[in-house]
């Protein structure tokens, strides 16, 4: 029987945020902005652990940094051990703190974090093997699978993925301990469906192996009725998840499998939507002598970063928000 060859582990100790950046690259396959706010006495300690068909790592970042990281080439999944972090996806904002899981990762997504004396173990699952698990869970179903949401549904589900996780750097990523490759493609296979399980997505948030939660079945087009209403009723006010499914009233894991469902999108995607459609009215209906701005009407409707948000307007209408307010004239 041939040998089967370890897992290949890699470290990186050392006080250089370069360094650091570009081995972060190296390993995860994605471009990494890192940004030191805080520098620390310690040197920045990584390992990571390259199976072929899943890896994983331990990280110590002391002090605090600030990254920007694109798209990565995994399905990165991790848990905070200590210390904590803010993560920000577009206007969604999660502070995290020691024991909580979040994607890291979600493909086609870049990320803004914020650490401050950060421990944090990740998994990385090839993406090849989400969309085969995605194949299996739901045959006949060939949607591009797309995370809807970067934390998971409940603490039960964080509470599963982290045993799962567990196991694999106990076992699979155990430089002593190699499985075989046969077991590294089945056992990615497992993670991976693991992650369609515990976080929000478009699979399995609309399929289920048995049927789903309660709060879910048959009541999702409902849902979103009542969450449309509420957002198109709020959206000058300052709303979140939280308030809309209180508002509606369900489940916040219940009225993202609702929009994602429904709508393709997310509570908060669509809050967003109203909310430019409604600033680019203001900016056509606008009167030339009544003292107002692109910048003021902007940030009466949520959009408080001028750069980010002329991009989005741009993006949605073909022209710059500054154009269709003087057009107005």
């Amino acid at each position: 029987m041939p040998a089967v060859p370890a897992p290949g582990r890699r470290s990186c100790v050392s006080h250089d945020a370069g360094t650091v950046r570009a081995f972060l690259e190296d390993a995860y396959g994605s471009r990494v902005e890192l940004t030191v706010l805080t520098p620390a006495p310690e040197p920045y300690r990584i390992t990571h652990t390259d199976a072929g068909d899943l890896a994983g790592g331990d990280l110590v970042l002391p002090g605090r940094l600030g990254f920007v990281s694109g798209p990565p080439r995994w399905l990165v999944v991790a848990t905070v051990r200590a210390g904590r972090l803010t993560l920000r996806d577009g206007r969604d904002e999660y502070p995290l703190t020691a024991g909580q899981t979040f994607l890291d990762g979600r493909f086609g997504h870049s990320l803004t974090t914020r650490t401050e004396d950060l421990e944090l173990r990740t998994v990385a699952i090839p993406w090849d093997a989400v969309r085969t698990a995605a194949r299996r869970a739901v045959p006949g179903d060939d949607r591009p699978v797309r995370f809807t949401g970067l934390l998971p549904c409940d603490a039960a589900h964080a509470t599963v993925w982290q045993r799962t996780a567990d196991f694999a750097h106990r076992t699979l990523l155990a430089p002593d301990l190699p499985a075989s490759p046969q077991v590294l493609v089945e056992s990615a296979r497992l993670l991976a469906a693991t992650a369609l399980a515990v976080f929000p997505n478009t699979v399995l948030g609309a399929h289920s192996q048995g049927p789903p939660p309660a709060e879910c079945r048959d009541t999702a087009s409902d849902t979103l009725r009542r969450a449309v209403a509420f957002i198109e009723g709020n959206a000058a006010a300052d709303i979140g998840l939280a308030d809309i499914a209180a508002a509606v009233p369900v489940t916040p894991r219940a009225l993202q499998y609702a929009f994602a469902r429904h709508a393709d999108t997310t509570p908060l995607g669509y809050l967003r939507r109203v909310r430019l459609t409604r600033v680019h009215d203001e900016l056509r209906a606008a009167a030339p002598d009544d003292g107002l701005s692109v910048s003021r009407i902007a940030a009466r409707w949520g959009f408080a970063h001028a750069g980010r948000f002329a991009a989005t307007y741009r993006e949605a209408y073909g022209r710059s928000p500054s154009q269709t307010f003087r057009a107005r004239e």
